[in-house]
């Protein structure tokens, strides 16, 4: 065989021993999607686009009486009866309604947000034992009177998130 056959085979041998272990031990073998949102339906409550946005004082390290964060949710009731939100947590945290809430049968409630200006019944999340970090899910428990309770990984978003891609929040179409 002349030299110039062997080297040829050689390379050859080479470059399919070389591509044998790509893709082994890759590190984004373990890499996942980022959830945008979260959804979970308990008994006739739909528990629609959940995220958990840091408040403006959170995402600059100042204002421990703040609220460190909100729970944006859009929460669907499908009954002909009403239900009653009686509880939300964070994991390592406390969340508390600003009054009541209650979901009107066949109704649909938007959950607010003032530092963006969204308008409705307002969640907010403090009291935690370590910072929220944004790109990390939290997991969260609602409980409603009637219908149950749910736990869902919810993703933590930046408020400059909200309205894009990143979480779900409905964007007006009109002009």
């Amino acid at each position: 065989m002349s030299p110039r056959r062997s080297l040829g085979i050689l390379l050859i041998t080479g470059l399919f021993a070389a591509g044998c272990g790509v893709g082994l031990h890759s590190e984004t073998d373990a890499e996942h999607a980022t959830p945008y949102l979260a959804n979970a339906s308990v008994g006739s409550i739909g528990v629609r686009a959940v995220r958990i946005v840091l408040a403006g004082s959170a995402a600059s390290g100042t204002g421990t009486s703040a609220p460190q964060a909100y729970l944006l949710a859009t929460l669907v009731n499908d009954s002909d009866t009403a239900d009653t939100l009686t509880s939300a947590t964070v994991a390592g945290g406390a969340v508390q309604a600003a009054a009541s809430l209650s979901v009107p049968p066949q109704q649909t409630i938007q959950l607010g947000e003032p530092d963006l200006g969204l308008t409705g019944p307002v969640l907010t999340v403090g009291a935690l034992s370590t910072p929220l970090q944004v790109g990390t899910t939290q997991q969260v428990t609602f409980t409603f009177q009637n219908a149950g309770t749910t736990v869902l990984q919810v993703p933590v978003i930046e408020s400059s998130d909200v309205g894009t891609t990143a979480s779900a929040a409905p964007v007006s179409a009109s002009g």
